[in-house]
C-alpha cells in the first residue's frame, strides 16, 4: 500500500478530567503534547485531521483540519467516527494525543500491514492492545454508527465485527523503545 494514501487522525477531544485541562495542548518538554503526534505522523501520511471538542481555534493554528465529535460524550468512538466520515482516504492512521513517544517507524510498520484488513492495531507487553494506535478503514463507518446507536462505545467491541489484525511490537523491531506507548494522563506525568 502507498503510505501517501493515508490520512493521520489525532484524537484530542477527550474530557481530560485527570489532566485538569486540555490534554493535547498541555506542555511536555517545551511543546504541546499534540505536536509529538503531528511529528510522528507527518513523514507517513498525506494529511492530518485533529479531533477536538474544545479550543478549536488553537488546534486550527497547527495548520490542519479540526473536526468536532458529531456525538459527544462517548469517548474515542465519537472522535473516530466523526474524523473517518471527514477523511478523504480509505485508510487512516489513528493516534491519541497523549502518547509522545510514538514514532514514525511504528506508524510506517502499521501502514505497511493494512492489506486486506479494516483495522490494524498494535499489541505489546503481555498482548496489551493499543486501540488508539492503529490503522482504521472508512469501511467501518456503518459499524461504528450501529455501535453508537446501540450504546456500545468501546472500540474493542468493533474488533469482533471487522477484518481485524493485531501487530505485536517488541524489542526485536528497530523502532522499539520501552517508553513507546507511555501515556500522559495526569499533570505529574508531564514532568518525565
Amino acid at each position: 500500500m502507498d503510505e501517501n494514501q493515508l490520512t493521520g487522525i489525532i484524537l484530542s477531544g477527550g474530557k481530560s478530567s485527570r489532566m485538569g485541562g486540555e490534554k493535547g495542548l498541555a506542555e511536555f518538554r517545551g511543546k504541546p503534547l499534540i505536536s509529538y503526534s503531528i511529528e510522528a505522523l507527518n513523514p507517513v501520511v498525506d494529511s492530518v485531521i485533529i479531533s477536538a471538542n474544545n479550543h478549536m481555534d488553537v488546534y486550527r493554528n497547527f495548520g490542519f483540519d479540526v473536526v468536532k465529535d458529531e456525538v459527544s460524550g462517548i469517548g474515542p468512538m465519537g472522535g473516530l467516527l466523526s474524523t473517518l466520515k471527514f477523511s478523504a482516504t480509505e485508510y487512516n492512521l489513528v493516534l491519541s494525543c497523549d502518547t509522545p513517544f510514538i514514532n514514525s517507524g511504528l506508524l510506517s510498520y502499521l501502514a505497511g500491514n493494512i492489506q486486506d484488513y479494516d483495522v490494524v492495531v498494535v499489541a505489546h507487553g503481555n498482548n496489551k492492545l493499543e486501540p488508539l494506535c492503529g490503522v482504521y478503514s472508512r469501511n467501518i463507518i456503518s459499524i461504528l454508527e450501529n455501535n453508537v446507536y446501540e450504546g456500545k462505545y468501546k472500540l474493542r467491541d468493533i474488533f469482533k465485527q471487522v477484518r481485524f489484525k493485531v501487530l505485536t511490537v517488541d524489542a526485536s523491531l528497530p523502532f522499539y523503545s520501552t517508553d513507546l506507548f507511555y501515556n500522559i494522563n495526569k499533570p505529574e506525568d508531564l514532568n518525565l
